[in-house]
C-alpha cells in the first residue's frame, strides 16, 4: 500500500513532466526526478530534481494527522555563452510554467487539502559555469489517520 505522503509526491512528479508547449505551457521540461541520495543526473535540462523537505503533524481533527509537507523543486537549466537569452527571463518563464502547473490541480489529485506556494530563490553554480536555476518551496496540506498514513482524511 502506498501512503498518502508518497501518492502526493508522485502527483507533483508526474505534473510537472506535462509542462510542454503541446499542453499549454511556454516550455519543455526534459527532465522530472525524485531526490536521490545517489546523486540526480543533470544531462537533460531544464530538469526538476522533486525532493521532501521538513513535514509537520497535528494530531487533529481525531482520529486524524493534519499534515504540513514541506516540497522542494530544484530547477536546474544550463546555458552556454551563445545564448542570447538572460538567465534570468529564462528562469521567469519557467517559474511561471511551473505556477501555473502546480495550482492546476491544488489537491494532488484528491490526495492534499492545500498546496501553497511560498518561495522561490535563484542560484547559480558557480559565476562562468552553465548551470543555474531556482529552488522552489511549496507546502502540501493533507490529512491521513492517525496510525495509518495510508487512508486519506
Amino acid at each position: 500500500m502506498t501512503t498518502v505522503r508518497e501518492n502526493i509526491l508522485a502527483n507533483i512528479k508526474t505534473t510537472l513532466e506535462e509542462i510542454t508547449p503541446a499542453n499549454g505551457y511556454d516550455n519543455t521540461i526534459a527532465s522530472v526526478q525524485r531526490w536521490d541520495k545517489r546523486g540526480n543526473p543533470l544531462r537533460q535540462v531544464p530538469c526538476i530534481v522533486v525532493s521532501a523537505g521538513q513535514e509537520q503533524k497535528t494530531p487533529v481533527p481525531n482520529p486524524f494527522f493534519t499534515c504540513h509537507l514541506t516540497v522542494y523543486l530544484d530547477v536546474w537549466v544550463r546555458q552556454d555563452a551563445a545564448d542570447v537569452v538572460v538567465t534570468d527571463s529564462v528562469l521567469s518563464s519557467l517559474l511561471g510554467d511551473i505556477e501555473k502547473a502546480i495550482m492546476a490541480d491544488y489537491t494532488r489529485g484528491g490526495f492534499a487539502k492545500d498546496t501553497v506556494l511560498h518561495s522561490s530563490v535563484p542560484f547559480e553554480s558557480v559565476e562562468g559555469q552553465p548551470h543555474a536555476g531556482l529552488i522552489i518551496e511549496i507546502e502540501i496540506v493533507y490529512q491521513h489517520k492517525q496510525g495509518d498514513p495510508v487512508v486519506a482524511g
